[in-house]
Parts: structure tokens; sequence; C-alpha cells
């Protein structure tokens, strides 16, 4: 995708665009500077999808968890803790946490920004959400970010900050930590979000039918599944940790398309 166009591209036509889950991380740490670097070095790479947390001093980091043990062995609760800890701490290959800020800066208009509001189910957090819309104002990015999540009140609260001016997303799956109600992307219903942002299992004919709704799944790991989705007209996206593999069977999937017309 052209830094030039606009978001809403997203929405037009037949492209399937390529997303690396928190980077390219099936080859470099999750959600660090080298993850992001790595899908920036690569043309066939449209957008990295990354989370982000407030933490204790204030700064919108970012990273998946809320916790940093998965990543770097150390109990560290992000919103309990200033970032001039965090970013002490090695979270995989000597990798630090970095700031929203430090990706605006470092990539300005390259990507398609997919980023995930980390919020509990019941809250909002409205200084994450004023923070990060502030962020993408200073950096004038607005034409190249969606914002995501689980949690269809912070989704709300980020629509009303960003005056329902960019693309958002509801996230779900059928997992057990997920309210019933929200499994089947129900939560649009209260975020007033653009699109959805399903698990690709639950990414069927029968199910884009009864949506009627744009999709970007995730996270899509296998070339068969890759293949499959980018086959449907309603999917616009596919996220996963290996972007170049997403492309490479995007691309085996047009040329299959070609063949056969």
């Amino acid at each position: 995708m052209k830094s030039e166009e606009n978001m809403y591209t997203l929405f037009e036509g037949s492209s399937v665009y390529i997303f690396g889950h928190r980077g390219f991380s099936e080859k470099y740490p999750e959600n660090t500077m080298a993850s992001f670097t790595a899908c920036a070095e690569n043309i066939h790479v449209n957008g990295i999808e990354l989370d982000i947390h407030l933490c204790k001093s204030g700064e919108v980091v970012v990273c998946h968890d809320y916790s940093l043990e998965r990543v770097s062995g150390r109990d560290v609760i992000v919103e309990k803790t200033d970032y001039d800890e965090i970013k002490k701490i090695n979270v995989g290959s000597f990798e630090h946490v970095p700031l929203l800020e430090d990706l605006f800066k470092e990539f300005g208009n390259r990507f398609i920004y997919d980023i995930e509001l980390k919020v509990p189910a019941g809250k909002i957090n409205r200084r994450l959400c004023l923070k990060a819309w502030d962020l993408v104002c200073k950096y004038e990015l607005a034409e190249n970010v969606v914002f995501s999540s689980f949690n269809p009140l912070t989704l709300r609260r980020l629509n009303k900050c960003a005056w329902y001016s960019i693309p958002t997303a509801d996230i779900f799956s059928h997992d057990s930590k997920v309210p019933k109600f929200l499994q089947n992307g129900g939560g649009h219903l209260i975020s007033g979000s653009s699109y959805l942002k399903p698990n690709f299992r639950l990414v069927t004919e029968e199910f884009l039918e009864e949506k009627q709704m744009f999709v970007i799944p995730w996270t899509v790991n296998t070339e068969e599944e890759a293949i499959r989705l980018s086959k449907m007209s309603l999917v616009r996206g596919l996220i996963g940790n290996n972007p170049e593999m997403l492309y490479q069977a995007v691309k085996k999937a047009d040329e299959g398309r070609l063949f056969y017309k």
C-alpha cells in the first residue's frame, strides 16, 4: 500500500493487505524494534499489528501482556511500572520494550499501524485512548492507523476521541476468556467499529454472509489458511507471524484466480 493512499482503501477494491503480527515475530522477538524493522525492510509487508498499554509513568508502551514475565522471565506489571525501569528489561535477543512514539518516529507513514488497545474487560482507560490518539495526531498518521480491541467499551471511547474519523475493529474469538456476547463479533454494536478482527478459525463463507462486514483475521500462520482466506471477498487483510509467507500465499491465490478465469 502506498503511503499517500487513504486508510479507507482497506475497504475498497479486492486487495488483501499483509500485516506482521507483533512485527515479524516468527523470526524476531515480538513487539520489538527488530521485529518491526524486519517488516519495514520487506516491500511486501503493508502493515504491522501491535499492542499498547499505558505504563505507570504515563508513556504508551508497545507490548502484548499485562506482565513482562512471558517475554522476559520477570513478573513486571506494565501498568504498575515506570518506563525508566521497563526499558531496561531484556525481552529477547537483547531487545527492549519500545514506545509507540518510537515506532512513529522511526517508520512514519511506511506502515498501516493496527494498534490493539490492551484494556481489561469492563474497563475503559480514557488516558490510554487520549494519549494514543494524541500521538497519531502529533505525527500526522491518521490515514495510516487503525485501532482494535477485544474491549468494545474502550473502542467506543477511542472512536469518540477520534471523532469516528478512522477505522476501528472489534477483536474476538471463541476463547472462554471472551464474554459470550462478544465471541461472535457482537462488540461492534457497542463500539461503533467499522470492521471485524476474528480469529481465523471463525471465518467461513457462512460467517461472512451473516456479518456482511469486512474482516481482517488473525493469526494466520499456514499457507493453506492464508490461501483459503484470501479468496474470500470480505477479507481485507491477513495478520500473521510470517508476513512474507502470507504475501506468497496471497500471490499464489491471485494467480490461481487468474488462471481459472
